[in-house]
C-alpha cells in the first residue's frame, strides 16, 4: 500500500499566516505530514509529495502521485477567513466516489480526538489535488490561523501530534489496517521516532 501526503502550499506560495505569531501555513502543515510519515511507516510505503519548503504546482504533485500510483492521498491545510471562523473541515471530490469513504474515515478520527472542536462537516470541492488524482483523495482543514483561539491551540506541539495521529488513523481505517496497540506511544517517543527517521 502507498500513501501520499501531500503538504499544501511551499516556497514562494506559504498560504496563510497565524494572526498570532506569523506561523505560515506551508511550514506548520510540512512539519504535521512529517509527523503522519513517522506514524505511517511501519504499516504502509509513504509519499511526501514536498520535503522541504519548496514551492510545487498543484499539476506536479497530481502527475508525481500518479506516476508513482499512490493507492490514495491526503493533502493537508490550515485554513482562513475574514470572519470569527473557526473548525475542522474535510473535503472529497464531487460525486459519489471511493474518496468520499477516505474523508468518513478522516473526520471520525479527527472529530473523535478533537470533541471539543468545531467540526463544519464533510464537503465536496472541485479542487485541483482531488479532480487529478486518480487515486483517493481528501483534502483536510486542521482550522482556522485567521482565529486567534484556534491559532493558538493549533499551533501547539501536542495538537500537531494528535491531528497527525489523527490522519494516520484515518488513512490506516481507509486501507483496513490495524494499528498495533503496543504502537500508541508519547510525545517523546514519537519525537525520536521522527529523528530516527530523519536522519537526526
Amino acid at each position: 500500500m502507498k500513501v501520499a501526503i501531500d503538504a499544501g502550499h511551499g516556497g514562494t506560495d506559504s498560504g496563510c499566516r497565524s494572526v498570532l505569531d506569523g506561523t505560515f501555513e506551508s511550514h506548520y502543515v510540512l512539519e504535521v505530514a512529517k509527523l503522519i510519515e513517522a506514524i505511517l511507516a511501519p504499516y504502509v510505503d509513504v509519499v511526501l509529495t514536498r520535503k522541504d519548503d519548496t514551492f510545487i504546482s498543484l499539476r506536479e504533485r497530481c502527475r508525481d502521485a500518479n506516476d508513482q500510483e499512490v493507492d490514495l492521498l491526503v493533502s493537508l491545510h490550515t485554513n482562513s477567513a475574514t470572519t470569527d471562523a473557526k473548525g475542522y473541515e474535510v473535503f472529497t471530490s464531487r460525486g459519489t466516489t471511493r474518496a468520499d469513504q477516505l474523508a468518513k474515515n478522516l473526520a471520525s478520527r479527527h472529530v473523535e480526538a478533537h470533541p471539543s472542536q468545531r467540526n463544519r462537516g464533510i464537503k465536496e470541492a472541485g479542487f485541483y489535488i482531488l479532480k487529478f488524482t486518480r487515486c483517493p483523495a481528501a483534502l483536510v482543514e486542521f482550522g482556522f490561523f485567521s482565529n486567534p483561539t484556534e491559532a493558538e491551540w493549533l499551533t501547539k506541539e501536542s495538537t500537531k501530534q494528535s491531528v497527525a495521529n489523527a490522519v494516520a488513523m484515518g488513512i490506516l481505517d481507509f486501507c483496513g489496517i490495524a494499528k498495533q496497540e503496543d504502537d500508541v506511544l508519547t510525545l517523546e517517543d514519537r519525537v525520536a521516532r521522527l529523528e530516527e527517521h530523519l536522519g537526526l
